[in-house]
């Protein structure tokens, strides 16, 4: 009896020195880290960007500008992750729809990243235009972005 107790205290501190907690959380956080992919646009939050009216002065017309003598323009310099609450917000301002959307599937941005949201919107009396875009405060690479066009019936005329 006294054989197996000794066995039994034997094994078990064996098995506590090789499969240590901390062993066996390092070996889980490298494997972790193995099979997770790297972000194309990590995580920026504790970087300085400028403010986002000089970012859009700044920024490449060919990429984003504001409609002419646009009826409302919003600018927000925001995390990725409020991309999409931010959209909706412009959307309901512009009364295009307050339909909340889900986030897209982007697994390759971080959902901290610095971002700039722009919106315009543009009417007249028959038509209206939509226009947004999410571009990336360290790149300037347009992330999102998308536009709408509603031509009005009057059913007056």
């Amino acid at each position: 009896m006294k054989s197996r107790a000794l066995t039994l205290v034997i094994l078990s501190s064996f098995f506590l020195i090789s499969f240590s907690p901390a062993e066996a959380s390092n070996k889980r956080t490298s494997a972790v880290e193995i099979s997770s992919p790297k972000l194309e646009y990590p995580d920026n939050q504790s970087k300085a960007f400028s403010e986002v009216d000089e970012f859009y002065n700044q920024l490449d017309k060919a990429i984003y500008e504001e409609y002419e003598n646009a009826a409302f323009s919003m600018r927000e310099k925001i995390s990725f992750k409020e991309a999409e609450d931010t959209k909706y917000i412009f959307n309901v301002k512009t009364k295009l729809g307050n339909e909340k959307t889900e986030n897209p599937s982007t697994p390759h941005i971080h959902p901290n990243r610095q971002v700039y949201f722009f919106g315009s919107f543009h009417q007249n009396e028959k038509e209206e235009w939509h226009k947004y875009a999410v571009i990336d405060a360290e790149t300037k690479n347009l992330l999102l972005g998308g536009n709408h066009y509603h031509k009005y019936e009057n059913g007056y005329e």
